[in-house]
């Protein structure tokens, strides 16, 4: 092999050189040394200690006298063995001394940790282009090359053709042809081999041949198998010093390799043809086609390379038992950063691969063993049946990825063992907890590197286990294990082997995994993945194996299977299941039968929640980690409750909500927790103890079966369930039926599905040039609808139809409370009333169902703009719907059937500082919409009251999704809100004129934006207000230009609630307030000021006389803004109406508004409150009968103070703009 060269920060090196001493004068006077030529080679260095912690010295270490300290990583001191044994315990006889320390002391540093995976990255890199050129320069000349040849071929022609049929891929991968034969891999292999260097890993390639595409394959094998090489020699490494500490004959790590079975001995080439089924998603990906390299050269005595046991031992590292589980640190980084971010594509977002963080995976196990009956830990660790030895329980990991679940398992039992003097010093005893291992142990993962992975972390956990067996047995080798079951296999479906001859023991016990009544285990602790089947690359599951009739046929997540997959093969009742998820599950509509199964069969032990972001920094959804246990008996509806002879815990749900806290803050938390001390925890610890069955019966209001009734509530959420548990839904469940009754006002339609199909919407402008008038009178109707896409296939797809304004800017949502904000037309309306019909909206929807396809190509025919326009979106966007000719959805109940219908985005997102409030409103145009609701009764009465703070809070309780506050406002989620009716028609007479006359003064408020001379800053500006229900407007955009309101400024960074950091200019104007604004030609939102606090006084008729005239070189936006506060007072007013209005219709007393209030928070403002007091629960009588929704006390008191404050706005606005132009 020839010497490779590299250059790392302009410095030339070669891997081979000769080693020579360095004084550590010379080390210490080198301040441009770089640890990197250490690694490299590059530099000549001493591998003592002292060079070492030269070059890994940086900010977060601390050198005194030539010695390093670093920080310990956080991990859980699970259990203190000896105070959790009673002095009696037979197992605790005599005294005994061990050399495997517990896992929570004695670690290896973190930063050392990642350094370690740099050297192993610079390894692969090395090897990787070794790999290429072996591949394209010398492929006849490969060692083992007629046995071998057919897996790498396979394996390239695998993912070739992947690439080429996969639907997510661009069309341009998609019109290229697949490749059958291995002629064709080898003339591709010979085209790329006079590339002189290696292409850059890129998955998404603009444009492309197929030598190209090989190429880009071809770099991705070539990744794949250095990194299996780079394991395998880390492993020969790390099992080398394990064997040589603290033994007086060192065994070999060879020797060591033959007590495993041949097909779990990975060191050694398989004599076996793998099992792989062709079902299997990566069929063709046998282990084999990766291990080549390693086999043929590494071991190879002639290949000339730098081994990871060279480069470790040049920079003096020494890895110990002590360090055992932070083997697993440096395996699992190293497989995120040099594997899975580089595959992100194809593997995390394929199998939906996030790895579980140690501590939390620490934290699940203690669960399971430490906090359960009064069994210790060490005895549900070492079973040991009467009169026999003892043995490793059964485990299960039907999604074990590198193996760290199993890992964790097999070093506690190992630490129970040393725990145990007549354990730990009887060599059978010994033994038979190695042969109980490979007996008990299961997994199951589907992806090949990973589980080659899991076999190298198991087998170096071993390694303490058999260390001590040899000791006891005077070094003699003599045991032979069973093969682990430890399958490459997908959970969902199990395939077996076609062949059943050659793989009769894959079959056998598949066969067993198979049939959950023949196969249970003690614990089962994991972490599924997170995916949705239907939009993800989840297999079909197997119906043998899960009921559709309780999981469905698609839109399930893919954790639910493996929650099925779990409870079915849990022991009953002593079986343990730790599994970690998304808590959405809990409460959405789709596993409302998953719910209800498992209440029937399991017991609920305890949940612990955790924020977004907290457990995995990249992953947006919240998680949840749960106990639970497999029931003996199922529940069974319809018979009478009785209460078991012992009684159970109440079922814990435990929520931190300190959010500064870090994920080892969260789980040390949960873990100090104890129920019966819970006056000493910090406020931000939310718990609920629920009674079992049969105290507690499951919740089956609209068969959904919601556990949200286990989580924590506030005092507000309890109050307000307890006053309208007696209510009808304010939605008819049953909506989509066409039924209607007063008891449940609204029916809530879900309208056209377009998604993914968005070419179905198109800019109305560009519709009329593509296709014509007569098509877009006929086909288009104007939809509601904004542009929130800016990349992808999508962009493609405009890009090629010639609009490129359809995906230039994501636009922000026009949906706005009482009327959409649509800044192109006048009046607020959805559409514009005047101008040419393809100006009247910005978007239009293209009206095509399944029974139009005929009448569209009879009218206008294939050849036409049109029929083509749809044919390209099928073929782009609906790739896997080849049965049909052109792209169409349906269009029922789209909206264009009703004059008048209340409209709400569906996804909604959750409630924030600059969208604090829920934002219905009102479309009277017959435009397409989607999540729209009807109603027989006055529309303008459900407005407000959807868009009141009382309905705010049901939705945040009834529409969540995530702990983040997400939302859906679907049609089940709706009907679980109560609807309290009117019986006063004076008071629904008063809250409708409150709620007209808020839509005409947010229409007024638009006109007067578009008058405005920097249009996009203003709206921003008074929209926020609008939003927060403030007025005052003291941003420097309303100063006087040339005046002395702006006499201070300066420039500032500030942090965005985001976490980008923007320029912006501090200033001080009237008072001393600071204010802050953009910078000019930022076109970012103007941060909301502190001017609007809670404690303002101000009215709007104090603040018209405090304003004085103008002066200076004013502009159109100074001149309205007394205009703009006026009606933006008149507007909190009504909103002040509409709010206590509905408070008194639900009957909510008023310091529960407050609270209620506080929750959401919702600022309000003592200008209006000193004036309109809170009215408290029901309030007015007719004709002596407790009415509901009379008009207030000061009701007209503040539609007179309402309509002045217009008059005086209008009229302001007119004499400013006159003098203005004057």
């Amino acid at each position: 092999m020839a010497n490779v060269v590299k250059k790392i920060d302009s410095t030339t090196f070669t891997r081979s050189k000769r080693l020579r001493s360095k004084s550590t004068n010379e080390i210490s006077s080198n301040n441009s040394g770089d640890w990197l030529s250490v690694v490299l080679n590059d530099v000549e260095e001493d591998p003592r200690p002292e060079a070492w912690n030269y070059y890994f010295q940086d900010s977060t270490q601390t050198r005194q006298n030539s010695e390093m300290t670093f920080p310990t990583p956080y991990i859980f001191k699970t259990v203190n063995p000896a105070q959790n044994e009673s002095s009696n315990s037979h197992r605790r006889q005599g005294t005994f001394a061990s050399n495997f320390s517990s896992f929570s002391t004695n670690l290896l540093s973190e930063d050392l940790v990642s350094k370690v995976v740099e050297v192993l990255g610079i390894v692969l890199d090395d090897f990787k282009y070794d790999i290429w050129n072996e591949i394209t320069k010398n492929h006849s000349d490969l060692p083992g090359l007629e046995r071998l040849d057919p897996f790498i071929l396979s394996c390239l022609r695998r993912d070739y053709n992947k690439f080429v049929n996969d639907p997510s891929s661009s069309q341009l991968a998609n019109s290229l042809p697949t490749i059958n034969d291995d002629d064709q891999i080898r003339g591709l292999i010979a085209a790329v081999s006079s590339i002189p260097t290696i292409p850059p890993i890129s998955p998404m390639m603009s444009t492309f041949t197929v030598v190209d595409l090989f190429r880009n394959i071809l770099n991705f094998y070539c990744q794949k198998t250095s990194f299996v090489t780079v394991i395998q020699m880390l492993f020969d490494a790390i099992a080398l010093d394990f064997m040589r500490e603290d033994s007086e004959v060192v065994p070999k790590v060879e020797d060591f390799m033959k007590i495993f079975h041949e097909e779990d001995n990975f060191s050694e080439q398989s004599s076996n043809m793998p099992f792989n089924n062709d079902q299997l998603q990566s069929k063709g990906e046998n282990i084999e086609a990766f291990t080549w390299f390693y086999h043929a050269f590494v071991r190879n005595p002639q290949y000339q390379s730098c081994t990871v046991s060279a480069r470790f031992q040049t920079l003096g590292v020494h890895f110990t038992l002590e360090q055992i589980e932070q083997i697993e640190s440096i395996l699992s980084m190293f497989y995120t950063k040099h594997f899975l971010n580089v595959f992100a594509k194809e593997q995390q977002k394929d199998h939906g691969q996030f790895y579980t963080p140690r501590e939390v995976m620490i934290f699940m196990w203690d669960r399971v063993l430490v906090n359960k009956g009064n069994d210790t830990w060490l005895d549900k660790l070492l079973v040991s049946p009467l009169g026999s030895l003892p043995q490793a329980p059964s485990v299960l990991d039907p999604c074990m990825g590198i193996g760290s679940f199993l890992c964790e398992f097999i070093s506690r039992l190992t630490l129970a063992a040393q725990q145990c003097p007549n354990v730990w010093n009887n060599p059978r005893a010994i033994s038979n907890l190695l042969l109980s291992l490979s007996k008990n142990l299961w997994g199951i993962e589907i992806d090949v590197i990973a589980y080659l992975l899991c076999k190298i972390n198991i087998t170096l956990h071993i390694i303490p286990l058999f260390k001590r067996f040899l000791v006891l047995n005077n070094y003699n080798n003599n045991i032979k294990l069973e093969r682990f079951h430890l399958f490459r296999n997908d959970t969902l479906n199990l395939y077996l082997p076609e062949e059943k001859g050659e793989h009769a023991w894959e079959c056998e016990n598949l066969q067993l995994l198979r049939s959950p009544q023949n196969l249970k285990f003690d614990f089962i602790v994991t972490n599924p993945p997170y995916m949705i089947r239907k939009t993800g690359f989840i297999s079909e599951p197997d119906s043998e194996l899960f009921d559709e009739r309780v999981l469905g046929k698609g839109g399930m997540q893919a954790y639910a299977y493996f929650f099925w997959f779990c409870v079915e093969r849990c022991k009953e009742e002593t079986g343990e299941i730790c599994l970690i998820s998304a808590s959405q599950w809990m409460g959405l509509e789709f596993a409302d039968k998953l719910r209800a199964w498992l209440w029937q069969r399991c017991h609920l032990v305890e949940f612990f929640q955790f924020e977004p972001f907290k457990v995995w920094r990249k992953i947006q959804t919240d998680s949840l980690i749960f106990r639970l246990r497999r029931r003996r008996e199922i529940l069974t509806a319809g018979v009478p409750s009785v209460r078991p002879a012992v009684s159970e815990p109440k079922i814990l749900f435990l929520r931190y909500m300190n959010r500064k806290a870090t994920l080892q803050e969260t789980l040390q938390a949960y873990n100090n927790f104890n129920s019966n001390l819970t006056t000493q925890f910090e406020k931000d610890m939310h718990y609920k103890l629920t009674p079992p069955y049969p105290t507690t019966q499951l919740p089956s209001q609209t068969s959904s079966f919601s556990f949200t009734f286990l989580m924590p509530s506030s005092e507000v959420s309890t109050y307000l369930r307890t006053i309208t548990s007696h209510l009808p839904s304010l939605c008819d469940h049953a909506s989509m039926k066409h039924t209607w009754v007063e008891n449940n006002p609204l029916i809530w339609h879900r309208g056209p599905n377009t998604n993914p199909v968005y070419a179905l919407v198109v800019r109305t402008n560009w519709a009329y040039s593509k296709f014509g008038t007569d098509v877009c009178r006929r086909w288009l109707r104007p939809v509601f609808y904004w542009n929130g896409k800016n990349g992808g296939k999508e962009a493609e797809f405009w890009q090629k139809m010639g609009d490129e304004l359809r995906l230039e800017k994501k636009e922000s949502s026009p949906a706005e409370a009482y009327v959409p904000f649509i800044s192109y037309n006048s009046g607020g309306t959805t559409i514009a009333k005047g101008g040419l019909e393809q100006d009247k909206s910005m978007y239009s929807l293209i009206m095509v169902d399944r029974d139009a396809v005929d009448k569209v190509r009879r009218d206008f025919g294939e050849h036409s703009e049109f029929w083509k326009y749809l044919k390209e979106a099928r073929i782009y966007l609906q790739t896997g719907m080849n049965s049909r000719e052109i792209a169409y959805c349906g269009t029922s109940k789209c909206g264009i059937d009703f004059k008048t219908k209340i409209v709400h985005p569906i996804n909604y997102g959750y409630f924030s500082k600059n969208q604090p409030r829920q934002r219905f409103f009102i479309d009277e145009d017959n435009v397409c919409v989607t999540n729209q609701q009807t109603t027989k009764l006055p529309p303008y009465f459900f407005l407000g009251i959807l868009n009141s703070t009382t309905i705010q809070h049901f939705l945040s309780h009834h529409c969540k999704y995530d702990q983040q506050g997400r939302m859906r406002l679907f049609r089940e989620n709706m009907a679980k809100i109560p609807y309290a009716a009117p019986t006063d028609s004076e008071g629904v007479n008063w809250f409708i004129k409150c709620v007209q006359r808020m839509t005409q003064v947010r229409q007024m408020l638009y006109e007067g934006i578009h008058v405005c001379d920097e249009e996009e800053k203003v709206a921003s500006a008074v929209v926020e207000k609008l939003r927060r229900g403030a007025w005052q407007l003291s941003g420097r955009e309303w100063q006087e230009r040339g005046s002395d309101a702006i006499n201070e400024t300066s420039v500032v960074l500030r942090e965005e609630q985001d976490g980008n950091w923007v320029m912006v200019r501090q200033f001080r104007g009237r008072g001393d307030g600071v204010e802050y604004s953009l910078c000019p030609g930022s076109g970012e939102q103007i941060p909301r000021h502190d001017e609007a606090e809670p404690g303002q006084t101000s009215s709007f008729t104090e603040v018209a006389k405090d304003h004085r005239p103008p002066t200076g070189n004013l502009t159109k936006t100074h001149v309205m803004k007394p205009f703009f506060e006026a009606l933006l007072y008149a507007s909190a007013c009504l909103q002040y109406g509409i709010d206590q209005y509905t408070y008194t219709l639900y009957g909510i007393d008023a310091k529960f508004q407050v609270a209620l209030e506080e929750e959401l928070k919702l600022e309000l403002f003592e200008a209006i409150l000193s004036k309109y007091p809170r009215l408290n629960g029901i309030v007015g009588n007719v004709d002596g009968v407790e009415a509901r929704g009379t008009i207030p006390e000061w009701g007209e008191r503040l539609y007179e103070e309402v309509e002045m404050s217009i008059e005086k706005g209008q009229r302001q606005k007119r004499i400013l703009l006159q003098g203005h132009e004057n």
